[in-house]
């Protein structure tokens, strides 16, 4: 099904205005507009833009088929098990344990960078943002609460890291889907990704280091006392999904490992009885206080919408818009970033916007003569850079959760993603100069 150029604004229009409602919110209602209704005002549109011939029916079948693929059920059974394993982590007082333990073993002086640091090399290791951050945040929000930080900085902070992982990990699935729709060999994709990562993680360590200095009173903290055996067994749990994720296990079995041993701690140490420990999976989810309700409905209305925009042709769209419009590498190369950074914003899942611009990028780069490893990095990192910065992404909505602050809050944190930004637009000028001093 074909459209032309002219039906461009009705095929994106759900999209469109999803995005305008949340500029909306954030200029005029202060960011207090409930997503979940923009979200419903732009599903709604998108129905109504569906092919006339579809009976009503068959157009919220499609709009479910999109909040029923597996990625969207991973990523909400992900929500349910964060929520849950923080909340039994806080009965047995590993979280408190596990900031005592994070100030102990790095300065207050340095606590930013140093968290950002160890995040990203965890991120890194295992390959998953949302395993990051579900790890991670709940002890960063503990010790900014310890310390007086801003809860939208720690927040910011440790997205930024999950996505640095996220980006550069060989394992991630992001990675692997560049490196196979462009058709390259992962050593030289990640050298590729380093010319980039390197600099952006060097600016957001540097910018970190300065703001931790303004931090007058964290500068004055001296390290903790040595932990104690009854906060080493309280945290144990938190260790011990680490350990499975370096080992390799998906996410939800890791977190459902944590929880069950946490559950048994709590039970052993009489936090909790038997009883109560065999209700804590609802417990958990319906007295989390980040509000994970809310963000479940959401991931799952996201997906119907950009669903949606996907069978009208709203994705086809932009690819053949963007397409036709190249003429040398630094054309080809503005238009690859703008052409992922697009489809990324409309999908809300920067491993499926790669999947379907991947091939097109190939085919875009074999045609201009670009490195296929330089393609695969470009579309890899800018498709990290979109989703680590949409206030609607899954780890946003996830770090919003169990930080307790809007997702909105959060994004004036994001060093990291702002700086790869910086950087990236600084490389492909780089291209536009040497393409233009050649001439």
């Amino acid at each position: 099904m074909k459209h032309t150029p002219s039906h461009g604004f009705i095929l994106l229009a759900p999209f469109i205005i999803f995005v305008a409602l949340f500029a909306m919110s954030a200029v005029f209602f202060n960011a207090q507009l409930s997503p979940l209704f923009m979200c419903l005002v732009a599903i709604t549109v998108g129905l109504l833009t569906l092919p006339r011939q579809l009976t009503f029916n068959k157009r919220m079948e499609i709009a479910l088929s999109g909040s029923s693929q597996p990625t969207i059920i991973a990523m909400c059974y992900i929500f349910i098990f964060s929520a849950v394993f923080t909340h039994v982590l806080t009965l047995i007082g590993g979280l408190q344990a596990a900031t005592h333990i994070g100030t102990y073993l790095i300065a207050p002086a340095y606590i930013l960078p140093g968290f950002f640091i160890i995040i990203s090399i965890f991120a890194t290791v295992v390959g998953t943002s949302m395993g990051a951050i579900a790890a991670f945040l709940p002890i960063g929000m503990g010790i900014a609460q310890q310390l007086g930080i801003d809860p939208a900085l720690m927040a910011g902070i440790t997205v930024g890291a999950a996505m640095l992982g996220d980006n550069l990990s060989i394992i991630s699935d992001t990675t692997i889907a560049a490196v196979q729709t462009v058709e390259c060999t992962m050593k030289a994709k990640f050298t590729e990704n380093l010319k980039l990562v390197i600099p952006a993680a060097l600016l957001t360590v540097i910018t970190l280091a300065i703001i931790n200095r303004q931090l007058y009173n964290l500068n004055a903290l001296a390290c903790g006392q040595t932990p104690n055996l009854r906060e080493l067994i309280a945290v144990f749990p938190y260790c011990l999904i680490i350990g499975c994720a370096l080992l390799g296990l998906d996410v939800i079995a890791v977190l459902l490992i944590g929880i069950v041993c946490a559950i048994t701690i709590g039970v052993w140490q009489d936090y909790f009885s038997f009883i109560r420990g065999t209700g804590m999976f609802l417990e958990g989810f319906a007295q989390n206080a980040g509000g994970i309700q809310e963000v479940l409905i959401l991931v799952l209305l996201v997906a119907a919408l950009s669903h949606l925009v996907e069978y009208n042709g709203g994705i086809k769209y932009i690819l053949n818009a963007l397409s036709k419009r190249i003429n040398s590498p630094a054309s080809a190369e503005w238009h690859i970033a703008l052409l992922v950074f697009l489809v990324n914003a409309a999908v809300a899942i920067n491993t499926i916007a790669i999947l379907i611009t991947g091939p097109v990028a190939k085919k875009i780069s074999d045609h201009v003569g670009i490195a296929r490893a330089r393609t695969a990095a470009l579309i890899d990192i800018v498709a990290c850079i979109c989703q680590g910065i949409l206030p609607y992404a899954p780890q946003l909505l996830l770090a919003s959760s169990l930080s307790g602050v809007t997702t909105l809050a959060i994004m004036p944190h994001l060093h990291y993603q702002w700086f790869m930004l910086v950087v990236t637009v600084g490389s492909i000028m780089r291209t536009y100069i040497k393409e233009t001093s050649v001439k």
